[in-house]
């Protein structure tokens, strides 16, 4: 928990100084970057983490991978660093991108399905979620695949889940056959 308050009180810290220097979008996607950096590389995550290797080693070596950023967001990593705080840079990262996205009226919409879905599907299901959001509401697409769901699509925005997989519909199927639900009574 500490961890995530830290996290937040940076990303705002972020957001108020990417607000003042007029570069809020610029500074959204490269903190993107950053995210995917991160994950994608183990390397780099144990580099992070290493308590041996100097803060000054670390910063020089993420302002080479970071090369092409803004000064912003450029400053921020180095006092990211400079405050020991390299380890939580993705979750700083990933608090940026989610104050980015309420102060933009962005939705999230992650749909897991077992097979990648063509973009008139995948628009089609947005235009179905987009009904209980807010009419100015932008949403933002995730299209994960999990081949575990047989079949269907799991559709999460927000606190909301909308599960119409084969995987769950089996699932109901066998519990109704285990509780004898479909014996007639006469």
């Amino acid at each position: 928990m500490a961890g995530f308050r830290a996290a937040n009180r940076y990303a705002k810290g972020l957001m108020l100084f990417a607000l003042e220097a007029n570069q809020t979008d610029l500074v959204y996607a490269e903190m993107n970057e950053v995210k995917n950096v991160i994950k994608n590389s183990d390397d780099l995550r144990i580099f992070l983490n290493s308590p041996i290797l100097d803060a000054k080693i670390k910063e020089a070596t993420l302002m080479q991978i970071f090369a092409s950023f803004s000064k912003t967001s450029q400053t921020f990593i180095s006092l990211v660093v400079k405050q020991g705080r390299e380890n939580m840079l993705s979750k700083i990262a990933e608090q940026f991108i989610t104050i980015y996205d309420i102060m933009n009226n962005i939705v999230t919409a992650e749909i897991s399905s077992a097979v990648e879905l063509d973009q008139p599907t995948i628009d089609k299901i947005v235009a179905k979620a987009k009904e209980g959001l807010d009419a100015n509401a932008q949403v933002k697409v995730i299209n994960k695949i999990d081949t575990s769901l047989i079949g269907g699509f799991v559709l999460k925005v927000g606190n909301t889940q909308i599960d119409s997989s084969i995987k769950t519909k089996l699932a109901s199927l066998k519990k109704q056959f285990l509780n004898k639900d479909y014996i007639p009574k006469y």
